[in-house]
Parts: structure tokens; C-alpha cells; sequence
């Protein structure tokens, strides 16, 4: 965000000023994307993971601003729990070894991090959620100390008038409530950001929405939260419960959630789903920037919109677009759907997997979505994150016109040559695809995510330990195998020597 959070009060003079600044800016930023220049830089990839904090027992050290400030990196950030930290990667071309360069700025990094948190006797885990995680870990206490975490704790409660209430049903059930939002910081996520050309990215969009279901089934590693065996991807259901802000039963019609899989197909470009976020959401942080919009300026000095930027923000779709101002401007995408860990050849190959799917889908899109119903690709989005490899969606082959309900694992294998063919359309050296999109079909063939092996490795601990004792060691056998730095399909079920 280009705005400081600095205070927690707000006038409604505040919120005035702030929504005329936000119409404002789409007026502006819809004028820059007609500007030929607009969307024309060279392709770029970035990545955010979100990391664990976790002592040698497998608890939680609520230490991120210590490793931050001995680690002096402006790329390390603190998140909203004081035992999470955020890895921002530098971009790389869209081209060649991409995935493979990343992978390896991934490895460099956690390995710097590690390093620095060895002062202080901790570890940095990439794992979507900690499964050795418990309530008492989860309160006031817990979220970073700085205005913006408490500021949205304060803004989020205040719309929603009574506790968070989450309640989530797998193998089996779990109910919590609470008056804050550090439930929430359980979560952790590896977000890719993909830039797409100006013209293609209604296309491009609309292929990661509806495809987002088959990369979420491979990459799911959230199956245990406080205690409880839940969903494959526990994190989709948990992160829209825990900050969910509507008032039950105030009005009639159904209120957006500020955390959704979107409300429709893109028609045209991406100022429809910037203007939808500012009508549907009420603004959160109602804070002016000092740099004025500027809908003449040149292409070499777009102005920021920061306040669009603040208020986007504030809005967690799976999967929406970043304006960037940067050379003569462009609108990436972010997918935000994906765990943390288990091994960053995991994340990669996913990664690989999600950009191949959407730029190789570009000439069969269009078809696909005059016979899928958007609220299709919602439903297969949550029976992924529910089901994992095991769920049944409802598709449609580029082939054929008529959606049906098939096993999710069928529909993977029919893709792959789709994201083949849209990696080789982007440049990528035939090795580097073969690594990463091998890396997939072995998760397909052995049935093996991280969510899978956690619970096979329970199952396996559970026989000889009481509940809590499994599940410290079960985390214990991960953290061996992530040193390893071996995909997900090479991890057994044997202790490592």
C-alpha cells in the first residue's frame, strides 16, 4: 500500500473526501488504459510467501519484527500475526528458466531468513496452516503491534456488530468465535503475480478463475486447524470466516463478502472489477494520499491512485488485479489462492502450472464460458478447496458444449497439454516445462499434495500417540522433509536419518 495507516479514527468527512477520490481515480485510470502504451512492458512474474515462525518444538514464536529489523531486508515484511513473516521475490522475465530462477530465489531467501532466525533459536516454516497451532495462540495478543493490523481489526468488527463466528465441517467439525481478526493470521499463502498484456486480460483473467480450482487441488497444504482435520485447503473457508464483516439478517439481499472467488466473468477489461470493488465495499481506511491524480500525466509518470490501491487493498478475492504505474502502466494479476510450502519446487511448479493454463486456454475461452455459468467455477473453487484430489467438478472440454460433473483429477490430466502449449507460447525453454509441469504429473499420478501426506502421516501417528503428541510429530517429519528441499511426491512416511 502507498498510504500510511497511522491512526484508527475516522470522520465521515473522511469517508467523503475518500469515495470522491475513488471515482475519481477509476475515471482516471480508465483513461490510462486506453493509452496504447498501456499494458505493453515486458512480461513479468513476482511471488509473496508467508512464512511461520515456530520454536523446535513446533510452537509458535511471536518474534517477526526482531527477525525483520537483524535481517535488514525491505523485502521481508511483517504480517498480521506477530509469528508470520511475508518474503516479497524480486520480478523476473517471463521467459526461459523463469520458474526455475524463482524457485531458486525462494531457496536463497528462506535460507537467508533461517540464518538470521537462528539468533533467536526459531525457524521459518512455509506451511498454509500450522497444525500444531492452538486457540491460545490466537488472541488479541498475538497480531502485530502497528496501527494498520489494529485499525483493521477495529474496522471489521465495527461493521460486522458481533463476533466472527467460524464454523467448518470436514472429517471432522469445528466451531470458534472471535472479537478480532488474528484467527485470520493463521492463514498463509504463496501469491504468484502474472502480467498480462492490456488487451489480453479479460482472457487471461477469466482462465485463471476458472482453472483456479485444478491448481488449488494439487498445491493444497491446509488440512489441520487447531487440532481438527478439516478441508484439503482449510485456508479458503477460514480466512472468509474469520474476517467476515456483514450483519446477519440487516438487509434482504445477499452482501458480497470482502473475501470471495468475484461475482462474474470479466466482459471487457480490468477497470469492470476495480469499479465493482469500489461500488459493492464500503471503504475501510479512508485516508488521503498526498500525490494528486493526474489523468494527463505522461507515461513515464502515471500517478499511483493510491487510494484505488488502499481500497483494493481492503477487498481479498482468490484472485484480483494490481495496478501499477511503472513503465507507462499495466494491471497484473494476483493469484492469492495457494498455500505456503510444502518445497518450493511445489509452489513453482504450481505457479508454472496456473500462468501455463492461462495464457494456453486464450483461444478456447471465450467458447468455454458461453456454456459455463460463473457460478459453476465457484462451486468447483470451494469442492476443491473441501475435497482436494478427491473432488468432482462440473467441466466442460474445449471439445465439447455441455458442462459435466467429473473427478477433478480427470480434468487435470486433460490440461496439462493446454498448459503446455501456453508455456511454450511464452518463451519457456522445453526443459524448464518438462521440470515443472513432471513435478505436476507426479502429484497426479502418486495422489500426493501436502494436504494428503499430512494426513496419511496423522493417520500413521495417531495409532502409536494420543492426538497432540501426533501432531507435533507429524509436523516434526515435515519440517525434515522441507529441509530437504524434495518435492511433495519424494516425501515418505518414514522418520529421515
Amino acid at each position: 500500500m502507498g498510504i500510511s495507516i497511522d491512526r484508527e479514527e475516522f470522520s465521515e468527512n473522511d469517508y467523503l473526501a475518500f469515495s470522491g477520490r475513488l471515482y475519481d481515480s477509476l475515471d482516471v485510470l480508465k483513461g490510462y488504459m486506453q493509452r496504447p502504451s498501456f499494458g505493453k512492458a515486458p512480461k513479468l512474474v513476482g511471488a509473496e510467501l508467508e512464512n511461520y515462525i515456530v520454536d523446535s518444538a513446533g510452537k509458535v514464536l511471536p518474534i517477526n519484527q526482531k527477525i525483520i529489523k537483524a535481517a535488514d531486508d525491505a523485502r521481508y515484511t511483517v504480517e498480521l500475526n506477530r509469528f508470520n513473516l511475508e518474503v516479497n521475490f524480486d520480478p523476473f522475465p517471463l521467459s526461459g528458466n523463469v520458474f526455475s530462477e524463482l524457485q531458486q530465489n525462494i531457496d536463497d531467501h528462506l535460507s537467508r531468513l533461517q540464518t538470521t532466525a537462528n539468533e533467536f533459536d526459531a525457524e521459518i516454516v512455509p506451511i498454509g496452516i500450522l497444525p500444531t497451532l492452538q486457540y491460545s495462540d490466537l488472541g488479541k495478543h498475538s497480531m502485530t503491534d502497528l496501527a494498520r493490523y489494529r485499525s483493521l481489526s477495529k474496522q471489521l468488527f465495527k461493521m460486522r456488530g458481533e463476533h466472527f463466528q467460524v464454523d467448518i465441517s470436514g472429517e471432522e467439525q469445528l466451531q470458534v468465535n472471535s472479537n478480532h481478526v488474528a484467527l485470520e493470521g493463521a492463514n498463509t499463502s504463496f501469491q504468484f503475480h502474472l502480467m498480462i498484456n492490456h488487451e489480453n486480460f479479460a482472457n487471461a483473467f477469466n482462465a485463471v478463475q476458472l482453472t483456479t480450482p485444478l491448481v488449488l487441488a494439487l498445491a493444497a497444504n491446509s488440512p489441520i486447524f487447531l487440532g481438527k482435520s478439516l478441508w484439503d485447503e482449510t485456508r479458503i473457508a477460514l480466512f472468509k470466516q474469520s474476517i467476515d464483516s456483514r450483519r446477519r439478517g440487516e438487509v434482504e439481499w445477499r452482501q458480497p463478502s470482502r473475501v470471495s472467488f468475484g461475482h462474474g466473468w470479466v466482459r471487457k477489461d480490468a477497470h469492470e472489477i476495480f469499479a465493482e470493488a469500489v461500488a459493492l465495499y464500503p471503504p475501510m481506511f479512508p485516508i488521503l494520499s498526498d500525490i494528486s491524480i493526474d489523468s494527463s500525466a505522461d507515461n513515464d509518470n502515471l500517478s499511483p491512485l493510491d487510494e484505488l490501491c488502499l481500497h483494493m487493498g481492503t477487498i481479498w478475492p482468490w484472485n484480483r488485479p494490481v495496478y501499477c504505474p511503472k513503465d507507462g502502466g499495466h494491471v497484473r494479476i494476483e493469484m492469492r489462492a495457494l498455500p505456503a510450502g510444502p518445497s518450493s519446487a511445489d509452489m513453482c511448479a504450481s505457479a508454472a502450472f496456473a500462468a501455463g493454463l492461462a495464457f494456453g486456454l486464450n483461444d478456447h475461452i471465450e467458447d468455454l464460458l458461453a456454456v459455463t455459468p460463473f457460478r459453476f467455477a465457484e462451486y468447483n473453487f470451494y469442492r476443491a478447496a473441501q475435497k482436494g484430489l478427491d473432488a468432482s467438478i462440473v467441466w466442460t472440454q474445449p471439445s465439447k458444449h455441455k458442462p459435466q460433473e467429473q473427478a477433478i483429477t480427470t480434468v487435470i490430466e486433460s490440461m496439462l497439454p493446454i498448459a503446455e502449449k501456453g508455456l511454450v507460447d511464452i518463451g519457456l525453454n522445453q526443459h524448464e516445462i518438462d521440470r515443472h509441469l513432471g513435478n505436476i504429473r507426479d502429484r497426479l499420478s502418486k495422489k500426493q499434495t501436502g494436504a494428503i501426506w499430512q494426513r496419511k502421516m496423522l493417520s500413521k501417528l495417531n495409532e502409536k500417540h494420543d492426538k497432540q503428541t501426533a501432531l507435533f510429530q507429524m509436523f516434526q517429519h515435515y519440517r525434515q522433509w522441507q529441509k530437504t528441499k524434495a518435492p511433495i511426491t519424494e516425501w515418505s512416511f518414514e522418520r529421515l536419518k
